[in-house]
């Protein structure tokens, strides 16, 4: 992540991978309570990004563990041996003008590590997932769309609307020397549109 991001309008989140003990790969995180989102062309809903948990020392984790790791009424993204497992978002669309129906993506920053071991899924909050367990891209400021199942997950932003992203490095099962020592960043968003990537209006928050 760019250091000049850091005094920028939009607050920033920046993840990195590092070692520890030669065996696992890690997250190093900071953020700002609350990330506000920028609107590109005609969307009538704003968007916020709060943290709800930064992982400090990050270790892969099984997808199918993710929900537990989330759901938890406390020390939530913390693990049976206190490892932190997942970093987690509290996202908040708002809109007091005419509905809208939203697209919901993650779209790699154009700097950023790619990977194919970086998974995301996002949840209401109950913490019932919304969309599959889904692979951030491995290319740069390329969108990845939240599926479930074959469709996209579609939203209708109407007055205020809650979700719960969460974003952890998937366990291969092996070590994964080539995710040590890097950083990642990206933006969350929604695009109103008829179609999804026939873009009629975007919003998006970085982290």
């Amino acid at each position: 992540m760019k250091k000049n991001l850091l005094i920028a309008i939009i607050s920033v989140f920046t993840i990195g991978l590092v070692t520890f003990a030669g065996t696992y790969a890690y997250f190093v995180a900071s953020s700002s309570a609350t990330i506000t989102g920028e609107t590109e062309n005609s969307v009538a809903s704003t968007l916020s990004l709060t943290t709800t948990h930064v992982a400090e020392d990050l270790v892969p984790l099984s997808d199918n563990l993710i929900k537990n790791a989330v759901s938890k009424s406390s020390n939530k993204c913390i693990d049976k041996d206190g490892y932190e497992v997942c970093t987690l978002y509290q996202v908040t669309l708002s809109n007091k003008s005419a509905s809208e129906n939203l697209y919901g993506y993650i779209r790699t920053g154009t700097s950023t590590y790619t990977t194919d071991h970086l998974k995301f899924q996002v949840f209401d909050p109950s913490f019932t997932a919304l969309t599959d367990v889904m692979t951030l891209s491995n290319v740069t400021d390329e969108i990845v769309y939240f599926e479930k199942g074959s469709d996209y997950y579609t939203t209708t932003s109407n007055g205020t609307v809650t979700y719960y992203l969460a974003i952890w490095l998937s366990d291969t099962g092996l070590p994964q020397p080539e995710d040590y020592s890097k950083t990642f960043d990206g933006f969350v968003g929604f695009e109103s549109v008829s179609t999804a990537g026939n873009t009629a209006g975007r919003i998006e928050a970085e982290f």
